[in-house]
Parts: C-alpha cells; structure tokens; sequence
C-alpha cells in the first residue's frame, strides 16, 4: 500500500514569509537611495495639509439659521398689516455743520407717512406688541445735498407727546447713526412703544437746541 505523507506546508510558508520579507527591506532600501524620496515626502505633507485647510474650510461654512436679531437671511419675512395709516408729507431743513460749528450745508428732512402696528420688523426679527401696546412708525426721507458723507442721528429731531402729557418720548427703534452718501437720499425709520388707548399723538420736530414745529397725528 502506497503511504501519502502530507506536505510541508509550515516549511513552505516560512520559506515565503522570509522571501517577502527581504523584497520590503530590499524596496525601503532603494527607496530610502532614491532622489526622490524627499520629493515624495514633500508631496504627502503638501497633500495631509491641503486635506486639513479643506475640512476646516467646510466645518466653518455659515449655516442656514432662522431668522434672529443679528441674523441676515434672504427669507421674507412677513408681519401684520398696519392698523392705520396717515400721510404726513412734512418738510424739514437742518443745518448740517462742519467741526467748528459752521453751516456747511443743510439736510432735508421728511417725515413721509405715520403708521400704527402691532408688529415691526427689528435688524430681521418680527417684534410683537404686547396686549395693551402698539408701534407707532414714522417713515422719514433724509436728503444730502452736501458733496460728503453725513452720519445722521434721526432720533435726535423728533420727540412724541402722548395725551398732552409733560414728556417727551425719544425713538426706542431706529437705525441710527444714519449713513447718507453725497448728494443722495435715504429712507429710515422711527418707532416708539405706545399704548393703545392713547387718545391724541403729537410730535415735536426740530433740532435739540433750536425751535420745534409741532406736527400732529391723527391716528386715533
């Protein structure tokens, strides 16, 4: 009877390993003499960093927000249509002055229309009054004719007066300071926080120091 004696596959295998092995120590040698080693090295920190600047740059991507007080977003915004409106169309001229007090020109000054409103919208955000409060808006036109740019504090020029009282109410929103480029013209917006069962609205325009024209509104 024939006698098949198994193979020796563990004499092969390490027959194998020990031949891999000196082809990987022969390659990392020629490798390691090769002038291009350093090239390559160069290449894979070159690419590890242009990888790290990459993700870096999609991790700090704005993301899509909702809208909020210092958030811009190309969203619509919608808010309540005023409660009453009024056409105004009253003119105003203010002395624009330079460093040393000099009138160097003047600013036109308009406060278009007045509007009652139970929302505003505030630096992209919807503000809702409160039960018993409302908005009251003026929309105002500022107009430079002088050949420079002009910061203007809108506020400044109009204070409110709710049922003849002894007070005189400042803007509470506003965008001010006001930037308008020469020559050219812009449109802003006053708001005061009033309640709602206010019977007579009357506005005090003029500068702070100078004489005031009373502008009554006639909303209620």
């Amino acid at each position: 009877m024939t006698d098949y004696s198994t193979p020796n596959y563990s004499a092969q295998n390490n027959s194998s390993q020990q031949n891999g092995t000196a082809k990987a120590k022969r390659f990392k040698r020629f490798f390691r003499k090769s002038p291009l080693f350093p090239i390559g090295i160069a290449i894979v920190i070159i690419v590890a960093i242009v990888v790290v600047f990459a993700r870096n740059a999609l991790t700090n991507q704005p993301q899509t927000n909702t809208l909020g007080a210092n958030t811009a977003s190309t969203k619509p915004v919608n808010v309540a249509k005023p409660l009453a409106t009024e056409t105004l169309n009253k003119n105003f001229n203010f002395p624009l002055r330079d460093s040393t007090g000099k009138e160097v020109s003047q600013i036109q000054y308009e406060i278009q229309s007045a509007e009652l409103d139970n929302q505003i919208v505030v630096q992209g955000q919807i503000a809702t009054a409160v039960a018993g409060r409302e908005f009251l808006v003026l929309n105002l036109k500022i107009t430079n004719n002088y050949n420079k740019a002009v910061q203007l504090s809108t506020r400044d020029y109009v204070r409110l007066i709710v049922d003849n009282s002894s007070d005189r109410l400042a803007a509470d929103i506003h965008n001010d300071p006001v930037d308008v480029e020469p020559i050219s013209t812009k449109y802003t917006r006053l708001g005061f926080p009033i309640v709602s069962d206010a019977k007579s609205l009357k506005l005090e325009v003029g500068e702070i120091t100078g004489t005031k024209q009373t502008v009554q509104v006639n909303l209620k």
